[in-house]
């Protein structure tokens, strides 16, 4: 895609990265936004998008423990409008899916959108609740009804080209042959051996037995690291990540035992040292065969995901054909790449 949404999120993402991923308070009273893309008739605005992109920073902190870069705020933006477009697109070609008469697509497409409506004002209270509810967020009605609308199109596209066809041929994708593929594919979720991944911590000198007997009984009471264990009854040596099967039997047959959380007892080395050990991810050892009735239920579900998949992205294929779409470069409309 061009790097179009570098530009038009640029000053918000910079604010996202100094005020570590959180959103800035929108302006009481003035409100100006942009439009960043258009799908046929519909535009993507900057709003919609920074809020997007917004989400995803919060989120990628969360799970990494640390801001975000600003080059890996861009990357999101960039990949959050490729799937805003995506969104539209189907959105766009949603009455071209299925074999519905225009007027009763209209009739389904105005339920929903007034089922909606009147959802959001009994969950808020009121209409007078819902209107400083918009105001608050920033939006009027008129932007409110056009994302929902929007997103009330993807939901019916979605439907009709998709869980439609697969309700009425599932049967003739999920077949034996299908499955027994399936499995053959995906043999190492059914067949395994135990797999641990663990924390170490080895102790050292004269005192280590009685060091390694207290961080134990800590380790298996609190939320620790390993580094912050060796730290508080060093002097001690942590190893944050190991895999059970790298290491020395003792602490091999502990790790594989499971389950996630567990703390070995002070485990000696020959030399004098002493490990304690902490399970952190563990997977039981499995021997499913394809007849057993769960194996056959784990099939069913990964090969409707994977059909699911493969309707998905043959109904985006023919939105995309369908849709044509702009994006807004230094106040200029051109063609998407």
């Amino acid at each position: 895609m061009q790097r179009v949404a570098l530009g038009v999120v640029v000053l918000g993402a910079s604010a996202l990265v100094a005020q570590g991923g959180q959103v800035p308070p929108t302006p009481k009273r003035l409100f100006v936004d942009s439009v960043v893309a258009s799908v046929n008739d519909s535009a993507i605005l900057q709003s919609k998008l920074f809020d997007t992109v917004s989400g995803s920073v919060l989120g990628a902190e969360a799970q990494a423990g640390r801001q975000m870069s600003l080059n890996e705020v861009f990357g999101m933006a960039m990949r959050d409008l490729r799937s805003l477009v995506n969104n539209y697109q189907m959105a766009q070609a949603a009455r071209s899916f299925g074999n519905i008469p225009p007027d009763r697509f209209n009739m389904i497409l105005e339920s929903e959108l007034e089922r909606d409506k009147e959802d959001r004002r009994r969950d808020l209270g009121g209409w007078g609740e819902l209107s400083a509810e918009l105001e608050r967020t920033g939006q009027t009605w008129r932007t409110y009804a056009n994302g929902q609308r929007i997103e009330k199109l993807q939901m019916l596209a979605e439907q009709f080209s998709i869980y439609e066809r697969l309700r009425k041929q599932s049967n003739l994708y999920l077949t034996p042959k299908m499955l027994r593929d399936t499995y053959a594919e995906y043999r190492d979720t059914f067949v395994r051996d135990a797999m641990a991944q663990v924390s170490v911590v080895t102790f050292r000198g004269d005192d280590a037995a009685e060091r390694a007997q207290a961080a134990s009984d800590r380790w298996a009471d609190a939320v620790l690291t390993a580094r912050e264990v060796a730290e508080e009854f060093g002097p001690a040596t942590p190893l944050l990540s190991m895999r059970a099967k790298s290491l020395q039997p003792r602490l091999r047959d502990f790790a594989l035992e499971g389950p996630v959380g567990n703390v070995s007892q002070p485990i000696p080395r020959p030399n004098g040292m002493i490990d304690v050990v902490k399970v952190m991810q563990f997977l039981a050892a499995r021997d499913g065969k394809f007849a057993d009735p769960e194996v056959q239920a784990e099939l069913r579900r990964i090969a409707s995901d994977k059909v699911l998949r493969e309707f998905r992205e043959q109904a985006l294929a023919r939105a995309k054909q369908r849709t044509e779409v702009w994006v807004y470069q230094n106040g200029r409309r051109v063609p998407m790449r």
